[in-house]
């Protein structure tokens, strides 16, 4: 699907292309048929040595402020809420490339002419050449920011609806990679372990934790936005149950240190157990010292998620194709859900995986 997705990307951005060089290619030829000499402003006629070269010339100034204004100055200004100094500094573009097509036109002119011929040219359409000038480079100038703009919003609606597809796919996806055979019979194989030496207090909590981590994924999690403490809960019953799978090794060391100075916080679903998950699936030995500390702290709108675990080799070495997809589908959900809001930076270093995570939950 991720295949298919970046080829229909590429054809959209080829045929972009093609359609840009078609219309810049046209411009000239098309001004040159219909007989218009717009750029110039009545100085040339078609029969004039130089009229095409001064369509050419002026098609290209037409381009060059298109692509300065919809690729450099209305990105870096205008989607940082800098309006006014993008509309100034687009004004001073346009005025620039206005100027430099006048010095163009006045070199043809003078190449063409002889020096009284072309101060009586000027004299008599060297207004109507400014003003002409001016004219069609502001109607690129507007074109180049309804372009942008309409872009951006087709783009925008582009993601949402992405978004909500994806949405729907990860949270089933991941679903299915969390309620797998593997999880669920270990889980109740420990219970059953314990059913047989008549622990009843761990069964009945290792049952109704479990009973929470099935509701969250169920119910919860198809919810946009979610308490923190919500999420807090899930890690909680997730890593308790974990526990009871390795209660009977001595040498694991876990640690989950909390810290939620924003109770009211809100938060995507299921967006930090993958980091969980993978450290129980990749950091637990039962033959080697073994160890997982997750701290997790709410600052304002800001979520600070740590993990540093050890890394069991044989354990990572067995594992096929599919292992991380879980880490894979939470960094699509991040870029989705979170777009430029989150900074996640994960590493590997003298056997230890450490995953840091911060998450701005400002809308």
């Amino acid at each position: 699907m991720g295949n298919q997705i970046n080829i229909k990307r590429k054809k959209t951005v080829v045929a972009e292309i093609i359609f840009h060089l078609l219309f810049w290619v046209s411009l000239p030829i098309f001004l040159a048929q219909t007989q218009l000499n717009i750029s110039m402003a009545g100085v040339f006629n078609t029969y004039d040595e130089f009229y095409n070269i001064t369509l050419i010339y002026g098609a290209l100034c037409n381009a060059l402020l298109f692509y300065l204004l919809v690729f450099v100055v209305i990105p870096h200004y205008f989607s940082r809420n800098k309006y006014l100094f993008g509309i100034l500094v687009s004004l001073l573009v346009y005025i620039i490339i206005s100027f430099f097509e006048l010095i163009l036109d006045y070199i043809v002119i003078t190449s063409i002419y002889s020096a009284t011929d072309s101060e009586i040219i000027f004299s008599r359409s060297g207004v109507f050449l400014y003003i002409s000038n001016f004219e069609i480079n502001f109607l690129f100038l507007i074109i180049a920011i309804a372009y942008r703009f309409t872009k951006d919003w087709f783009k925008s609606e582009k993601i949402k609806h992405q978004l909500m597809e994806e949405k729907l796919l990860s949270e089933l996806q991941f679903l299915k990679s969390q309620i797998n055979p593997h999880f669920l019979f270990n889980t109740l194989n420990n219970l059953f372990g314990m059913a047989r030496q008549v622990e009843a207090i761990p069964v009945a909590d290792g049952i109704a934790k479990l009973s929470n981590l099935m509701r969250y994924m169920i119910y919860d999690s198809v919810i946009d936005k979610v308490p923190i403490e919500k999420e807090i809960k899930y890690l909680n019953d997730f890593i308790d149950l974990q526990k009871l799978r390795i209660k009977s090794t001595n040498n694991i060391n876990i640690d989950f240190q909390i810290s939620n100075n924003s109770p009211e916080l809100i938060l995507a679903p299921l967006i930090l157990i993958p980091f969980v998950e993978n450290s129980f699936k990749h950091g637990i030995s039962s033959q080697n010292r073994s160890e997982i500390i997750i701290e997790l702290k709410t600052i304002g709108n800001k979520v600070d998620f740590n993990i540093r675990n050890t890394i069991n080799k044989l354990r990572l070495n067995r594992d096929d194709e599919s292992s991380g997809f879980g880490l894979k589908n939470v960094e699509k959900r991040l870029n989705l859900i979170y777009p430029n809001k989150h900074l996640l930076k994960i590493n590997i270093e003298d056997d230890f995986y450490t995953v840091s995570l911060t998450i701005d939950t400002e809308p």
